[in-house]
């Protein structure tokens, strides 16, 4: 769920209606820049994760279930 607030008189106040939220569930709010380093992380991640597949042979598959 993505949504967008407004932090006003020390709450986040949702500008756009909430669909499918539960009562007493606490939410995380994340910045667009919050978001942005997230997507940015998230993309090195992927481009570094084929750097390991050295590591994907039969002989480490032992080591998979750790």
């Amino acid at each position: 769920m993505s949504i967008r607030a407004a932090y006003e008189d020390g709450v986040f106040k949702p500008l756009d209606t909430v669909k499918g939220a539960t009562p007493g569930k606490v939410y995380t709010v994340f910045s667009q820049d919050e978001l942005s380093e997230l997507r940015e992380t998230l993309g090195w991640l992927t481009a570094a994760e084929k750097s390991f597949d050295f590591w994907d042979n039969e002989e480490d598959a032992v080591y998979d279930t750790l």
